[in-house]
């Protein structure tokens, strides 16, 4: 969508102004999830305020732009993530009229300058021209630069506001902060002993047909298969457009926009290789790719709109008129809303869900879909409806299956019993590294961790979630052992040898640092406790929403 905005360079566009959390809030327990339905022209009232039609539209402009701003994208019927009409909208009323109570506005000078750090993000680096911007990305959503004005002002508006309500949050005496960077930074000494399914898996005794039989009949919802579907497609693949998009660019102007770009990355440059020479090559490769698509794009639209231009136009029409063009129409495997069509490379952002809106009536995706390494044009070939597989269909899965879970729940038996032990076993003396000995299970030494810390390498792949474990751990006081911790495979206990002295140089240089996130994180906090008190009052009699609820 971008691209048109500065040519070949629509790869590189990305946003980095921070999005408040106030987006992030999670509200519907409240207030009931919506449909994207509008109020049928009664919009309600906010705290005694008559909502007018102008103002929800312009809120629920305000709030595409906003998606905008944290998606890179519009939000459109299958996009991730989803946009909730309604939700949004009276969010963005709600927080509206508490800027107005509030008496919170931003001067404009501040506003034109916010408003000029978008327009240069989205032009990597190089201001678009506030016209281009309106003509190429709002006009076509019925917006102006009013709408970018008004959303760029109540941007830096509830900025003000979250300061404003966060106030009390950032108190916090030079003791409590003292404790705070202790109970995140202090580290442990930590071993853990796994149990593991796959340690017992050759224990487990092949099943008779009556045992997997009726394995397979408490589990049959396990396997049932979604609904797929197929389609059928061409495929403009960009890679025979290339030489033509090379020489369209022309070696100078390939050269400039190279250079330009590893001037904009600067260090990030490296993700594109490891020596700059390597991320020049890669570069100009994508520049040229890029055109190359969009020259593919434009064979594609030529190449559709003829077909289409025929009165009802038909799948088999599709492969008629690809032979006559000389190219192929070719049939997708069967694929699902969420993994989408393997042997289609669509991109990781095409909502492939919109696919299943396809009917034999209408079976073409309106315009060709720009894809990863070319352009597809698709149609709908069949829907495969969701079903159960007999057991001899998939007689090797479920004996995998019926194994597996009987391995862990021997290795869940087994690790209560241990959990069990331990405690006791400890107090008379015994190591536990002896105790794992006498279970003949391998304890692990963890390396020294804090609750701050993001990687614990030693047990990512025995745990689940890290978090719980640093639960565990942080709540099992020096000395002592945890209960067994149960996992999807099996489980673990932790013993926790000591916890490691503070380095008292450390957190004294990092203290001023620590207590900035301290105050942002308790800001928030107050924000939000005063969001979730305040809005269900303010929205409880808005009609769309209780229909809703």
């Amino acid at each position: 969508m971008f691209g048109t905005i500065r040519k070949h360079q629509s790869w590189l566009w990305y946003i980095i102004i921070a999005v408040m959390v106030i987006g992030m809030i999670t509200w519907t327990n409240q207030l009931g999830k919506s449909g994207n339905q509008r109020g049928g022209g009664n919009f309600g009232m906010i705290d005694g305020h008559v909502i007018t039609d102008s103002e929800y539209r312009d809120a629920l402009n305000e709030a595409m732009l906003m998606y905008l701003v944290r998606n890179h994208h519009w939000p459109e019927a299958g996009s991730q993530p989803a946009f909730d009409e309604v939700r949004e909208t009276y969010q963005r009323l709600f927080f509206i009229q508490k800027l107005e109570e509030y008496h919170i506005h931003t001067d404009q000078d501040s506003v034109a300058q916010f408003a000029d750090v978008i327009l240069r993000e989205l032009g990597n680096g190089e201001t678009v021209p506030l016209e281009t911007f309106v003509e190429k990305v709002l006009k076509p959503k019925g917006m102006t630069a009013d709408d970018l004005r008004r959303f760029a002002e109540h941007y830096l508006s509830l900025q003000q506001l979250v300061s404003v309500l966060g106030l009390s949050g950032k108190l916090v005496t030079p003791q409590e902060l003292q404790s705070l960077y202790i109970n995140e930074y202090q580290q442990v000494a930590v071993d853990a002993a796994f149990f593991s399914a796959s340690n017992y898996l050759a224990k487990v005794a092949e099943p008779t047909a009556v045992e997997l039989s009726e394995f397979y009949t408490n589990q049959q919802a396990e396997y049932r298969e979604p609904d797929k579907m197929q389609v059928d497609y061409v495929f403009f693949n960009a890679t025979n457009f290339m030489p033509e998009a090379r020489e369209q660019i022309g070696i100078t102007n390939l050269n400039r926009e190279t250079d330009e770009a590893l001037t904009r990355l600067g260090t990030n440059a490296i993700r594109y290789g490891k020596t700059t020479e390597e991320a020049r090559a890669k570069i100009s490769e994508i520049l040229v790719e890029d055109t190359a698509i969009s020259n593919a794009y434009e064979k594609a639209v030529s190449f559709q709109n003829d077909l289409l231009s025929k009165e009802k136009a038909t799948v088999q029409d599709l492969g008629a008129f690809a032979k006559e063009k000389g190219m192929e129409m070719k049939t997708s495997k069967p694929f699902d809303k969420e993994f989408g069509p393997g042997d289609m490379n669509l991109g990781l952002n095409y909502p492939v869900s919109a696919l299943f809106n396809l009917t034999p009536d209408e079976p073409f995706v309106e315009q060709p879909v720009r894809g990863a390494d070319g352009v597809y044009i698709i149609a709908l070939d069949k829907f495969i409806p969701s079903r159960i597989p007999p057991l001899t269909e998939i007689h090797s899965r479920v004996l995998a299956d019926y194994k597996m879970a009987q391995a862990t729940r021997m290795a869940q038996i087994n690790g209560h019993i241990f959990g069990q032990s331990i405690s006791n076993q400890l107090a008379q003396g015994k190591s536990f590294a002896a105790v794992c000995a006498a279970f003949k299970v391998e304890p692990v030494e963890v390396k020294p961790f804090s609750l701050n810390s993001e990687r614990v390498p030693e047990v990512e792949d025995h745990v689940e979630e890290l978090s719980t474990f640093k639960q565990v751990v942080f709540s099992t006081p020096a000395g002592k052992s945890s209960s067994f911790v149960p996992t999807h495979d099996g489980g673990y206990v932790v013993y926790v040898r000591e916890r490691l002295p503070i380095d008292e140089a450390k957190m004294k240089a990092d203290l001023p640092r620590f207590a900035e996130i301290v105050r942002q994180r308790r800001e928030v906090e107050a924000f939000d406790l005063w969001f979730r008190q305040e809005a269900p009052v303010a929205l409880g009699n808005i009609q769309a929403l209780q229909r809703a609820k």
